[in-house]
């Protein structure tokens, strides 16, 4: 969607900065939303998509990505399916949350941290990291794929019959392994490990769906037994850093969500906001 708020009404660009008005600020901040796992890394300049000032605009609710459907679909279809495979490999039961029914946060306690973990352990009908770990769950495709952007948001590209247009054959695949091993991004680290850090637990488990132009098309007929799943164990290997790391973020949160004040913008931000706005900064 881009920018859903008014430039020199709802927010105004200055110094290399977005302010919000007082009066959005004073009408909107109680709706701002929390860190999660992946605004984590963004914040912490680990995303290849999203900027620490491009996470602001999306976190004050002046900036809105719509969601590609097709991975949209993606999501509810095979998700669930990747997670029952997990259950029978472990011989464990994971919680899945509804996440409107939860109003997208299972960490309502915290006031700076927040999201949804994949799975959670449950044993006796409660929530036991005792003997198995936190689930986190990656759907990739196999080939690269074309992608167009439209209204500030990317949606992938198809031919005449609705299928992915490739860019290039097994390139995704190729990208998740180091010398024949699954070697898991900094990024996905943080995602994860934010929510280990939550649960005050050190033991995490990445499923790695690999998916085929054909999942893309009819993902209702995703078959487990005919794709390829990695199962990637996890733990926070340096708790001190990975402390620091959180209290940067929060700081980060207490001086720019918290204030109206955006982070200072990149070349690559001020390239973006001109795309976005049609305007030279």
């Amino acid at each position: 969607m881009g920018f859903i708020k008014k430039i020199n009404s709802d927010f105004y660009i200055k110094d290399d900065r977005i302010a919000l008005s007082k009066s959005y600020f004073d009408n909107y901040h109680n709706r701002f939303t929390k860190i999660t796992g992946t605004r984590l890394s963004c914040i912490l300049g680990l995303s290849k998509f999203s900027s620490p000032f491009k996470t602001w605009t999306i976190m004050t609710k002046i900036y809105k990505e719509d969601m590609d459907p097709t991975l949209s679909k993606v999501g509810c279809l095979i998700e669930p399916k990747i997670r029952e495979y997990v259950e029978k490999e472990l011989g464990c039961k994971y919680l899945s949350y509804d996440p409107v029914q939860i109003k997208f946060d299972a960490f309502c306690e915290n006031k700076i941290f927040g999201g949804i973990p994949d799975g959670e352990p449950i044993v006796n009908g409660h929530i036991d990291y005792s003997k198995f770990p936190m689930l986190e769950i990656k759907t990739t495709s196999i080939d690269s794929f074309v992608f167009k952007k439209e209204n500030g948001s990317f949606f992938m590209k198809k031919d005449k019959n609705g299928y992915p247009i490739i860019k290039l054959l097994g390139e995704k695949r190729n990208s998740w392994y180091r010398n024949n091993d699954i070697s898991i991004s900094e990024e996905y680290k943080y995602q994860l490990g934010l929510y280990l850090y939550l649960r005050n637990i050190n033991r995490g488990i990445f499923a790695i769906a690999f998916l085929t132009t054909e999942d893309y098309v009819h993902s209702e007929n995703y078959i487990i037994d005919n794709h390829e799943i990695a199962l990637v164990n996890f733990s926070i290997n340096d708790m001190n850093q990975f402390k620091q790391k959180i209290e940067y973020a929060k700081q980060w949160y207490i001086d720019h969500i918290q204030t109206g004040v955006s982070p200072k913008m990149t070349a690559e931000d001020k390239k973006w906001l001109r795309e976005e706005l049609g305007q030279v900064f």
